[in-house]
């Protein structure tokens, strides 16, 4: 009876820890941005994730399990969900602005709920409808954005589609690959998107284009490097992969909208950000909004029932 209980908590336990590394990449990358290309530091933050993912996986479980592993599957379904729809990410951004991706990526639980009516017929029951509408609107609030900032042209298609595709990979991994352990469904698809951001790099190398420059590394930017390439990527895959694949996407893409928050405290610590209210009750949205959507069946007529019981 109690492991359902605890096996919610660490599930979302692991979402949590993958949104706080993936916040730490943005921070990071506030400080790279300046002197790298885009396509350079994605290309080099995947391979030095797929090494670790690889190694890690090798020395964990057997190199007979890497050797064994459906490579082709899971390089074809990385490389459309984690490859294409990072490109289109960045083409969204490039063709509108910052102000429009964030709300765009607000969206993501229901993009999430989507994928899971379209490719499992899943219905939503009024606990999942009511934390998503609640997990949307702290995700909205949570970028301090406000519609009117957005430019919602063409890029926000771009956008769109990046959310879509990273819900669909996200499900396929965990629902195509269940002869792997988590770890192994975290590399061979982690290991797709790599490949196809080395191709896009090299043409853009061979094209002309921009956002290929490699940054030098002096001592105040090795720290911020080092977090952008590992633990915010590989290794912050590993827990999102471990909690999405026991929580269910849709409950744990919720986590993704309390990033915003997370950002705004890791700058606030570093003095680069004041606090923000706004943004510290949309993230307690973002809570009640996971906390809704899994309660049990009945969990709120029992409440209701107790307190009526206490009151009177």
């Amino acid at each position: 009876m109690r492991s359902r209980p605890i096996g919610s908590l660490q599930a979302n336990g692991n979402c949590f820890v993958a949104m706080l590394l993936w916040a730490t990449g943005i921070v990071a990358l506030e400080y790279l941005l300046d002197d790298w290309g885009v396509l350079s530091l994605s290309s080099l933050r995947l391979v030095v994730s797929v090494v670790f993912l690889v190694l890690w996986w090798g020395c964990t479980e057997g190199w007979d399990k890497v050797f064994g592993a459906p490579w082709r599957k899971g390089l074809v379904i990385g490389g459309l969900g984690w490859g294409v729809g990072s490109i289109f990410l960045l083409m969204g951004q490039k063709l509108s602005d910052p102000v429009t991706v964030t709300i765009v990526v607000a969206l993501t639980p229901i993009a999430d709920a989507a994928t899971g009516v379209v490719f499992e017929h899943r219905r939503l029951s009024w606990r999942l409808a009511a934390g998503l509408i609640l997990a949307v609107l702290g995700g909205y609030l949570a970028t301090a954005a406000q519609l009117t900032q957005g430019h919602f042209g063409f890029g926000v298609v771009f956008c769109l589609g990046a959310i879509f595709l990273f819900a669909w990979v996200t499900r396929a991994t965990t629902r195509q690959f269940e002869t792997l352990s988590r770890t192994g469904q975290a590399t061979v698809t982690l290991c797709g998107g790599m490949l196809v951001t080395l191709v896009c790099y090299g043409i853009s190398i061979v094209a002309g284009f921009g956002e290929i420059h490699i940054g030098t590394v002096d001592t105040a930017d090795w720290l911020p490097l080092l977090i952008f390439l590992l633990p915010s990527s590989g290794i912050a895959q590993l827990f999102w992969i471990n909690g999405a694949g026991k929580l269910g996407i849709l409950l744990a893409s919720f986590h993704m909208n309390a990033v915003p928050f997370y950002v705004m405290v890791f700058l606030v610590l570093l003095s680069l950000d004041q606090w923000h209210w706004l943004q510290a009750g949309a993230v307690a949205l973002v809570a009640l909004g996971v906390l809704v959507s899994q309660m049990s069946p009945g969990a709120f007529t029992r409440g209701w029932k107790k307190l009526q019981l206490h009151l009177d």
